[in-house]
């Protein structure tokens, strides 16, 4: 599963020395946020840790990373105080909403006992900023939007998912549109709400237990404290 950081990396490596596409985002006043470059090391650490493992996984894949949450670690869905409270040491604390709500729903389960069974990721590893807010994957200009989804095909061939469960409509509509085209070969379940979406009061039990359930139901996996014999 390293060998996705190695992916990543590369990709990004390719964009700096063909250049097209950086300057087509430029033009746009679209930067590319910097948090897995500069985090790459702690990234690769984090997936020594919970994705060693040759297990198949189901994927929660989310729209591409923010600002202040995986924008800043390099780790889909987990922010710094994710981090912190997952592979201490970091000394951080910074929090965000969406990461808040996966922690929460990743420590319903013995440590690394999530990661075994969910693998977290984005259809862009990449997020955006226009004039100092999110942009998303999907309202990328249409001449660079194809690189940044075929680096997310490839991330899948290597995880070899059982099931890829979107965490939006629109990225529903993105994966359903790449098994049309021949690019997936995965199974593709109902969409759950975006973390965001489930960390807001109102929402929050409801959808935590539509993830919860979703665990249970497609990977096997119940939480701690719940007898998995039983039927």
């Amino acid at each position: 599963m390293e060998k996705i950081i190695d992916l990543h990396l590369s990709f990004l490596d390719r964009l700096a020395e063909k250049g097209d596409v950086l300057r087509e985002l430029e033009r746009e006043g679209i930067s590319v946020l910097p948090g897995f470059k500069e985090q790459a090391e702690l990234v690769r650490a984090y997936y020594k840790k919970f994705y060693s493992k040759l297990e198949r996984r189901i994927v929660f894949c989310g729209i591409n990373p923010g600002q202040y949450g995986a924008g800043k670690t390099g780790v889909p869905f987990i922010d710094f105080d994710g981090i912190d409270r997952l592979l201490p040491g970091y000394g951080r604390q910074d929090k965000e909403r969406s990461a808040q709500f996966m922690l929460s729903i990743i420590e319903e389960y013995d440590l690394g006992e999530f990661q075994d069974a969910v693998y977290l990721t984005n259809v862009s590893w990449f997020g955006f900023l226009r004039n100092g807010k999110n942009l998303n994957y999907y309202t990328l200009p249409r001449t660079v939007r194809h690189h940044f989804i075929e680096s997310f095909v490839e991330e899948m061939k290597i995880v070899n998912p059982s099931f890829i469960i979107p965490l939006s409509e629109e990225v529903g509509r993105t994966l359903r549109q790449l098994v049309k085209e021949g690019q997936l070969d995965y199974p593709i379940a109902d969409r759950l709400p975006h973390p965001l979406h489930g960390s807001f009061p109102t929402n929050l039990k409801k959808t935590r237990m539509r993830y919860l359930k979703c665990i249970e139901q497609l990977a096997g996996v119940r939480r701690k404290g719940e007898d998995s014999s039983e039927s």
